[in-house]
């Protein structure tokens, strides 16, 4: 209980550390705190509405953990993302979970859980809105859920596996139950295939379709066509069309988004092959890495419901004697890496003196000599770094929270019209508390009305001017830059328009 405690302890401090300081983010966190605010608005808590609009793009569940936030601490930053930073730290728990019953090894099952929820991109996506958390969440709670009662036969883990995918597809669609059904029918065809003939398997398949599919035929039975644009395009489309990327992407992606092990789920992977324990993580991994490299649009945190597993092959292979060298040369160059770009974020960006106690912690593993923890330590202190220093500093460009009370104190009842032209930034109706007219022309605009415009866009004499970023945020490390060098920034002016 006490290395539990410890290890769990300054995960959950790094994740909910700051994390409602940054307000929302643009642009796909702006659908999920706009459409949980109107469902407390408006009473519906099935149709998600963002800007005035019906928006089915995904269904429910992520806008309820919204709602539940909000309702609990209030609507703001924090309550829209406690519940995915919550999810993130039980996905770790999860991992702890299993590794410890495949391994049978305690520090083995820390490690994983470590490795997990220090991956860069699943930090990032735990302290901040969207279905790819709760998604991972409910596949590693189904799956192992569904190991427990394989190795127990107690059908009550059955059940609960079939109500976690349940709301994995409330979350995120058919995938949501086909991911983790795909992994456990492949994994038992190759290992036990007698298994598969068991009728309750084909009446849970039954349950999670009757118990999700209502929201889907909510939908289509109100909204029909819109509904059916969306679905196909959700779920058919990004499997043949959209855009085409290489199949081998995720294979180069790893190695930044699972930091700060990243490259070392390469031999592990090798590795797992000589181990019969690790067999079930393994078709994991590799049911979904080839099913989503087969898809032609390929996004980063497709593969991320893979991350418990990987971060178990790789906390089982850094634990193994062998290859002790070529282990610990990795692990010292990834420790270093890391510190070096904690070093680099504070003199190129954001210079604090709690830059040189964070480069100190890094290190504590390579005076205990226990390099399997460097990368680990390292990439807290990286991460840290980023939540303590460089997150307020960016927030010096984000004055959205700012343009919403100015544009409620100019019309506090929400009468007027109110337009962005020039550019739409995502979460201004979340900030503004109304609808934002967007895509229209400054003849187009109908007094009397708050405008919100781009520089030159319209001739109109501004009462406040902001600079405001006019590419996405959510490539995140790119938006840094552009701060440093001031570029894809354009002055905006707000002005009322009273007559013609």
């Amino acid at each position: 209980m006490k290395k539990l405690l410890l290890t769990f302890l300054p995960l959950t401090f790094l994740y909910f550390y700051n994390l409602g300081l940054n307000d929302v983010w643009i642009y796909n966190e702006s659908f999920y705190a706009d459409g949980a605010k109107n469902m407390i608005k408006t009473g519906d808590y099935i149709t998600p509405v963002y800007n005035g609009e019906v928006r089915l793009n995904k269904p429910p569940l992520t806008y309820w953990l919204g709602v539940l936030g909000f309702k609990l601490f209030g609507i703001n930053e924090f309550g829209l993302r406690f519940f995915i930073a919550l999810l993130g730290i039980l996905t770790g728990f999860l991992t702890y979970l299993l590794a410890k019953r495949l391994l049978k090894d305690e520090d083995t099952a820390l490690l994983s859980a470590v490795i997990l929820n220090l991956s860069f991109i699943f930090v990032a996506n735990a302290r901040y809105t969207s279905p790819e958390v709760p998604l991972t969440f409910f596949t590693t709670l189904s799956l192992v859920l569904w190991f427990f009662y394989y190795e127990s036969k107690k059908l009550t883990y059955f059940s609960l596996a079939l109500i976690a995918s349940v709301f994995g597809v409330l979350t995120k669609g058919p995938v949501g139950f086909l991911m983790p059904a795909g992994i456990i029918f492949i994994y038992l065809l190759l290992h036990n295939p007698k298994e598969l003939f068991k009728l309750r398997y084909y009446i849970g398949t039954l349950f999670v379709i009757l118990s999700s599919g209502w929201w889907f035929l909510y939908q289509y039975f109100t909204h029909k066509e819109e509904f059916l644009k969306v679905f196909i395009k959700e779920n058919i489309k990004r499997i043949y069309g959209l855009q085409q990327d290489p199949v081998y992407q995720y294979l180069l992606d790893v190695n930044v988004s699972f930091l700060p092990y990243s490259f070392l789920i390469f031999p592990a992977v090798v590795f797992a092959f000589k181990k019969k324990e690790l067999r079930f993580p393994l078709v994991w991994l590799f049911v979904v890495l080839i099913t989503f490299s087969l898809i032609k649009m390929k996004i980063p945190v497709y593969i991320m419901p893979a991350y418990p597993a990987m971060a178990i092959l790789v906390a089982s292979f850094l634990r193994d004697s062998a290859l002790r060298k070529f282990k610990d040369i990795s692990l010292i160059f990834l420790g270093f890496l890391l510190l070096t770009a904690t070093a680099v974020a504070g003199f190129f960006y954001k210079f604090s003196f709690l830059l040189f106690p964070l480069l100190l912690l890094g290190l504590v593993p390579i005076f205990l000599r226990r390099p399997v923890y460097f990368p680990a330590f390292a990439g807290f202190a990286f991460l840290f770094y980023l939540s303590a220093v460089i997150l307020p500093f960016v927030e010096r460009y984000r004055p959205y929270d700012e343009i919403g009370r100015f544009i409620k104190s100019l019309d506090p009842e929400g009468k007027l019209r109110t337009y962005e032209v020039g550019h739409f930034h995502h979460n201004l109706p979340f900030y503004a508390d109304r609808v934002i007219i967007r895509n229209k022309k400054p003849s187009e605009i109908k007094p009397p009305a708050i405008v919100l415009f781009k520089e030159q866009s319209m001739n109109c004499k501004p009462i406040r001017e902001w600079k405001l970023y006019i590419s996405s945020e959510s490539r995140f490390f790119k938006f840094l830059m552009d701060i440093n060098r001031g570029k894809r920034f354009a002055n905006f002016g707000l002005c009322k328009v009273v007559h013609e």
